[in-house]
């Protein structure tokens, strides 16, 4: 895969991409990060069919129907332009960083990466605790 970048082509592959495991997550972070996944999907502007796969993936770990409804509802508002709010989560440092692992594939998936969803990546790292602030304990950005 070619990814392009600012003006530049890199090859990346992410042929494996696997859902990472929600064990221990509670219901709340599960939905939560199927939203995200939603909210990716959609960020630049347009789903592929190929990045609805992943969002099918992610009604499989929900815990309930009404949650599957509301993740299939925010998929149909996709269409129209309308973005899953999401607010501050608290996830532990694996979780966190599997799901930006995770979204990071689906936002090089169609091998062209917008700003819109690296704006909306960087908003999900900030959201699970991620940021590139001087006070983040994180030591993935000391």
């Amino acid at each position: 895969n070619l990814i392009y970048i600012n003006g530049i082509h890199m090859k990346i592959s992410f042929d494996n991409v696997e859902l990472p495991s929600v064990e221990g997550m509670t219901s709340e972070q599960k939905f939560w990060f199927a939203s995200a996944i939603a909210g990716m999907v959609g960020a630049d502007g347009h789903a592929e069919k190929h990045e609805l796969d992943y969002l099918k993936q992610a009604l499989h770990f929900l815990d309930s129907k009404e949650d599957i409804d509301k993740i299939i509802t925010m998929i149909k508002d996709l269409e129209h332009d309308v973005h899953p709010k999401l607010e501050k989560i608290a996830l532990d440092g694996k979780h966190a960083f599997l799901i930006l692992k995770y979204l990071a594939q689906i936002m090089v998936a169609d091998s062209d990466l917008s700003p819109k969803e690296l704006r909306f990546f960087l908003q999900v790292g900030n959201l699970v605790g991620f940021s590139a602030e001087k006070s983040n304990k994180n030591p993935l950005f000391a």
